[in-house]
């Protein structure tokens, strides 16, 4: 059978792309595993951080250096349009205080149902447990042509839309396999490396402390070796402390520019600056009987962090602030401010909310996210080489990549 549209890939980009068509048509949705959807599913901890609030204008930085390619991309359908998009489907959105935005019920199975029943209505049949192992492009009297082979089975279409995804949660079905098949085409794949992942450090310290979450702590991202512009990434969000890494936002979004051997630097209080503290300190120290730990608790972070930080700098924390040296302060607060670790390792795919590289941006025209050297097949979501900070940032471009792919088809 003659497709109108063929759409490889049943996630948020997928999904979002057969919802958005402007009428009925012919279309089949190919997805490798045997259900749809599923890193939907696991967003935000199961309720979907579908967006982020605030101005559109500021998204493009979320997005690595290709961000200012994609802005037009996140104009054209943005944080309102997703909204807005959802409603009408009887899902209605809010934004927490953080600014992410997440289904009212606090379940990602109802934005999902809402994009599978949009999809059939548009004429969408699925069929699973398809891996695409080859795309041929023809051409006959009407224009394009694609053959889509999943082994012995062979599906034709008038026009292609790839959302296969990148190589993180490879146990959803999104595992890499499309882009062998792509290079084989002749499309260039830009290195694939995972993104939005923990970072291991040489003698982590805080093994007994996993669970412990700092909130606004700042990281830089350093190279141990670059002389001039040492400075690789700079974030301020919240740390968590796992048994053997460092994860969070703050972490998972300076993944992407991390690598074994660079530094990193660690700020557990950015919003106070190291001599206010030891200057405070100090003026509160004669004849203050109060224990250590007692006074610095003042900070607002967690007793058992403060307790493993005085430990790492030979502090008894029980002892009263005016038997503390001066220079036995500065310590405390040279590894509160500016901790540093020799960085060993990222976590791999497994562990990965989204993927760095895919199919190189130089290969679409962005106006229309259809390959230049293919006439009629397109890309959206993050086989493209787009990755953005967690939030709800992936599941933006997702959803817009996804409208703007359906919607250039006719």
């Amino acid at each position: 059978m003659m497709h109108d549209v063929i759409i490889v890939g049943a996630g948020a980009a997928g999904l979002f792309a057969g919802a958005s068509v402007s009428s009925k048509i012919n279309g089949l949705i190919l997805e490798k595993s045997g259900s749809s959807g599923k890193k939907l599913l696991m967003s935000g901890s199961g309720q979907c951080n579908a967006t982020h609030a605030g101005d559109i204008k500021d998204f493009a930085s979320h997005y690595g250096e290709n961000g200012s390619r994609i802005r037009s991309i996140l104009y054209r359908f943005n944080n309102k349009s997703v909204i807005d998009f959802f409603a009408a489907r009887g899902v209605p959105l809010f934004a927490r205080d953080d600014g992410k935005i997440f289904p009212v019920s606090h379940q990602a199975r109802d934005v999902l149902d809402s994009l599978l029943s949009s999809c059939a209505a548009n004429g969408f049949g699925f069929l699973y447990s398809r891996a695409v192992t080859e795309i041929v492009s023809l051409r006959d009297y009407a224009g394009p042509l694609f053959s889509v082979s999943c082994g012995d089975e062979i599906y034709s279409a008038r026009k292609i839309i790839i959302a296969t995804g990148g190589c993180s949660y490879p146990a959803t079905g999104s595992d890499g396999s499309v882009f062998p098949v792509l290079e084989k085409m002749g499309i260039k794949i830009n290195p694939l490396k995972p993104a939005l992942v923990p970072l291991m450090v040489r003698d982590y310290p805080y093994k007994d402390l996993a669970g412990i979450a700092l909130s606004g702590s700042g990281v830089t991202v350093r190279s141990a070796e670059r002389e001039t512009k040492p400075v690789i990434a700079k974030n301020v969000d919240d740390l968590l402390l796992t048994h053997d890494c460092f994860s969070g936002p703050v972490i998972l979004n300076s993944s992407r520019y991390a690598s074994a051997g660079d530094l990193l630097c660690i700020d557990y209080i950015p919003r106070r600056a190291a001599d206010e503290i030891v200057r405070d300190l100090k003026a509160l120290a004669p004849g203050n009987k109060k224990q250590f730990i007692t006074v610095v608790s003042d900070i607002g972070m967690p007793k058992r962090f403060l307790e493993k930080l005085c430990s790492r700098c030979g502090i008894d924390p029980s002892l009263n602030l005016s038997q503390l040296t001066l220079q036995s302060m500065k310590a405390f607060v040279a590894l509160l401010k500016q901790d540093t670790f020799s960085i060993c390792g990222t976590g791999g795919f497994a562990s990965a909310m989204a993927t760095s590289g895919g199919v190189s941006l130089d290969e679409v025209d962005i106006r229309t996210l259809e390959s230049k050297k293919y006439p009629g097949l397109f890309f959206a979501g993050e086989v493209l080489d787009v990755d953005g900070d967690t939030g709800g940032y992936n599941l933006q471009f997702a959803f817009s990549s996804g409208n703007l792919a359906s919607t250039s088809l006719s």
